[in-house]
Order: C-alpha cells, then sequence, then structure tokens
C-alpha cells in the first residue's frame, strides 16, 4: 500500500528542492543520508506533493507577471524599433512575431509556377549572410 501522508522532513525536503538546494545540502540540514532524499525523490506521493509544488510556483509567478504584462510588451516593442543596436532590434522583432506566429520551421518550401516544381531553402543559410551588404546592395 502506498503512503499518502507526507512527513514534516518530506516536506521540508521539498522546500529546499524547491529553492535550488543541492541533494548534499538538503541531507546535511535535515540531518538524514543522501540516499534518504534519493528514496524520497522516487516515491510516488512525494513526486506528487513536488508536482503540485512546481505548478503553484508557476502559477504565483505568472499572476504576477501579468500585472505588468502591458509594460513588458511595451518595453520589447521600444527594444524592437531601436535601431542602436540591430541586434538587439532584431531579436526583439524576432520574439514578437515568433510570439504571434509560432517559431518558424528551418525550411521554407516554394513552388515555381512554371513548371510546378516545389524547392526547400534552407533558412540557416541566412546565418552566413551579412545583411549590411544586402541593405546597402538594396540602396544602391
Amino acid at each position: 500500500m502506498a503512503e499518502r501522508e507526507l512527513s514534516l522532513q518530506q516536506y521540508d525536503m521539498i522546500a529546499l528542492y524547491l529553492k535550488g538546494e543541492n541533494i548534499s545540502d538538503i541531507a546535511r540540514k535535515l540531518n538524514v543520508n543522501r540516499k534518504t532524499i534519493y528514496n524520497w525523490l522516487d516515491k510516488e506521493n512525494v513526486k506528487a506533493e513536488l508536482d503540485k509544488r512546481r505548478r503553484d510556483l508557476t502559477t504565483q509567478a505568472n499572476q504576477i507577471l501579468m500585472k505588468d504584462i502591458t509594460t513588458y510588451i511595451e518595453n520589447i516593442q521600444a527594444l524592437a524599433r531601436d535601431n542602436s543596436d540591430k541586434r538587439v532590434c532584431l531579436a526583439a522583432n524576432q520574439y514578437l512575431i515568433n510570439r504571434i506566429y509560432g517559431n518558424p520551421t528551418n525550411s521554407i518550401v516554394t513552388e515555381d509556377k512554371t513548371d510546378n516544381k516545389k524547392e526547400d531553402f534552407d533558412l540557416d543559410i541566412l546565418d552566413e549572410v551579412d545583411l549590411s551588404k544586402v541593405i546597402k546592395l538594396k540602396n544602391k
């Protein structure tokens, strides 16, 4: 029969674990063997409590962040418009586009209208292209 109730030490272990403490430090603080901590972490009731606490922490963090979501969006939009650092501007624009449309795939499939051939273009090649030269060529 599986245990349902957690001991006080197990509750303390979970709290320390979620704070980022390592196993050795948790064992020392609770005055138990490291192996005991690993055994507890393998128990279904401890796993369930750990998952519940993680979900609770995520919910709390999301609630805190949602209070200022408008400010965060405005800051990202300001970075997207800031031309002083092209990398920051590009990253902010990519982030905003990806949030709206999702992350792009690694290739684009195009169809040639004349002979109905499909071609794959590798988007990773864009990493090799010097965009400043492309912009200069376009401006000529």
